[in-house]
């Protein structure tokens, strides 16, 4: 009967045994150190995307292509809406039919604006 393993056979593949053992090390240190980041830094990595995911995804939204760039007012109930929206939130129009001009910022807008009827003179 032979013997399963010789002595030439075991120094041929002891290298080889080196760097598998070698390779396994390796791995489990940098699974450890991963671990230790997760578990170091997971607390304020959660936190700084509660505070700047939102305005970091904004950011991207703004900067889409062919995303109207002002808000607008909706003429049928004077409402305000957003510049992503396509129809008004409060009484459903759509955009492109019911846009009046954005107000400038001197000019009141909306049914209230400006003096009622009693504090008008003349």
């Amino acid at each position: 009967m032979e013997p399963l393993a010789t002595g030439n056979s075991l120094d041929v593949s002891a290298p080889h045994v080196i760097a598998v053992v070698l390779f396994a090390v390796a791995i489990a240190l940098v699974a450890v150190g991963i671990r230790r980041f997760l578990m170091a830094y997971a607390d304020e990595l959660a936190e700084l995307w509660r505070q700047y995911g939102p305005l970091a995804l904004r950011r991207m939204l703004e900067h889409r292509r062919g995303m109207p760039q002002t808000p607008w007012f909706c003429e049928r109930c004077r409402s305000g809406n957003g510049r992503a929206t396509t129809r008004c939130y409060s009484c459903g129009a759509r955009r492109s039919e019911a846009e009046a001009p954005v107000p400038d910022a001197d000019t009141p807008a909306g049914p209230s604006a400006g003096r009622s009827q009693r504090t008008r003179r003349g």
